[in-house]
């Protein structure tokens, strides 16, 4: 359900100690169906943008630039397990072969299940394969076996991504059904992922545009303290460039009062989560956390706070919450761009300039044998200077740089 109005106001934050007469809060709801039949995507600002049915699809593949994250929809019944063979063992593949069930980050949405096992010191190794620096193909090197609902197994190999189009060999575990799919980026432009459903074969175009919408009501898979557990949740995921904060109160503090500098927002996907309400099997009913806000950095840089009031469960999969507008992007002077990264000069001595147009960034730099050299989170469109590291010999080096538009490498020589 959409706002009933357009919130507005008329203030900027910044020293100001009270704002409890400023601030008009609006109550809003979303309904995910029953049994959460599907995924919907909201906009602080708009309301409800969109929805995709949950159980629509098997495995999604990343979009932006050169990302190459593969995603299972674990919350519905995939399960991927990573195998002891290379490419060579496709045709004898078995169940005997798996040796690890691999799960996606909730953190993180550019580390799926198949991201699971790339090399923390090679930034060229994505897990299901590795990228090429001078063809720009990332090959594929591994096999996993896919768990599909209704308890059948396929055997699985992510061939490659060439350009905008990964090549996705699929096949029953007897080699029958040897399936190629081609499941191409530009199907689904200014998206975060495209989708593949393994049962009727369709690759499905199912998200708002990546700029429509702040976060998604949906079922996921969370891993439990504290033996990492799975269990299946419904809950609240942030989009690609949207930050958010958790803000616990006493029963007796007033909200409006709060400093919303005193936090530091999260670029971690799952920080709302799904921990905001509990089921009470005495009343047999759902317990809402009314003393838990959260501070919600939007995709146009607006702040916000948000409550939950309510929560019916798999009925009718309803959440019902409060939101209140704290700062417009105009008042932070924050605006987007898809204006690619500049570095300068090159090459450089002591250090180097790097202006990326977006409210956030996270910078890495790395050397051409996979060793992290450093990783700094970027805030504003301002260039920053980056010193050279302490004793880092001259030579040739790689930049890597993501922001909610995609991500970037630059080559940056050091004399």
């Amino acid at each position: 359900m959409k706002s009933t109005n357009f919130l507005k106001t008329a203030f900027l934050l910044g020293g100001v100690a009270s704002l409890s007469a400023q601030i008009t809060v609006i109550r809003d709801s979303v309904e995910m169906g029953a049994g959460y039949a599907n995924q919907v995507y909201y906009s602080l600002q708009g309301g409800e943008v969109g929805t995709a049915p949950a159980a629509s699809w098997h495995l999604a593949f990343e979009i932006p630039i050169r990302g190459a994250a593969i995603r299972a929809n674990h919350a519905r019944g995939v399960t991927v397990y990573q195998t002891s063979k290379d490419t060579n063992g496709w045709n004898t593949l078995s169940l005997s072969d798996t040796v690890a069930r691999l799960y996606n980050n909730t953190c993180r949405w550019e580390v799926g299940a198949l991201n699971q096992t790339a090399s923390s010191g090679n930034p060229f190794d994505v897990g299901w394969g590795n990228y090429d620096l001078i063809t720009h193909i990332t090959t594929g090197d591994s096999l996993y076996i896919i768990g599909l609902p209704g308890g059948s197994f396929r055997k699985l190999w992510i061939q490659r991504l060439q350009g905008t189009t990964y090549y996705v060999r699929v096949a029953n575990l007897d080699g029958s059904g040897d399936t190629l799919y081609e499941v191409n980026k530009t199907a689904a432009s200014g998206r975060n992922f495209i989708y593949l459903n393994l049962l009727t074969k369709q690759v499905l175009n199912l998200e708002p545009a990546n700029t429509a919408w702040d976060v998604v009501f949906t079922p996921y898979l969370e891993l439990l303290p504290p033996n990492g557990t799975p269990y299946p949740v419904t809950g609240v995921l942030q989009n690609l460039g949207v930050k958010a904060a958790r803000v616990r109160l006493s029963s007796s503090a007033n909200p409006d009062t709060l400093t919303p500098s005193a936090y530091t927002l999260d670029s971690c996907a799952s920080t709302i989560g799904y921990d905001w309400k509990r089921f009470d099997m005495a009343s047999n009913s759902w317990i809402l956390a009314d003393t838990l806000y959260f501070l919600i950095r939007d995709k146009g840089g607006n702040l916000w706070r948000l409550r939950f009031v309510g929560f019916t469960g798999s009925s009718t999969g309803k959440a019902v919450f409060e939101k209140a507008l704290l700062q417009t992007a105009t008042a932070l002077g924050e605006r987007a761009s898809t204006t690619q990264p500049q570095v300068y000069p090159q090459p450089a001595r002591e250090g180097f300039f790097l202006h990326v147009p977006e409210t956030s960034a996270e910078v890495e730099l790395w050397t051409l044998t996979g060793q992290l050299l450093f990783h700094q989170d970027l805030l504003g469109d301002e260039a920053v200077f980056l010193p050279r590291p302490n004793h880092l010999p001259s030579g040739l080096y790689l930049l890597r740089i993501r922001t909610r538009n995609g991500l970037w490498t630059r080559n940056v020589t050091f004399e």
